[in-house]
């Protein structure tokens, strides 16, 4: 495993666990493609965030745009709301 002490360092690794809890979740799910922001809405659980609690992911689907759908498997989901997580150095 890398470790480094840029400042970013834990913010990315955040992400990268929201990433593989995402893709972890909807593995077996029989939900794609998802459409729009309803449908994926409905099709997440509550409660899946940011390890460090700043952000769930029902609140990334308000930052997608039409131009992110449609979403075709796990690892796409994963990736468009892992492009929305806000980073705090």
């Amino acid at each position: 495993m890398i470790t480094t002490n840029h400042p970013l360092y834990e913010a990315l690794r955040d992400i990268q666990e929201f990433k593989l809890k995402l893709v972890e979740y909807f593995k077996d799910k029989n939900v794609f493609p998802i459409k729009n922001k309803v449908e994926l809405a409905e099709a997440l659980p509550c409660g899946i965030s940011l390890p460090c609690g700043e952000i769930e992911a029902a609140e990334l689907v308000k930052l997608l745009t039409d131009n992110d759908f449609p979403i075709k498997d796990p690892e796409d989901l994963a990736m468009k709301l892992a492009n929305k997580c806000p980073i705090k150095q």
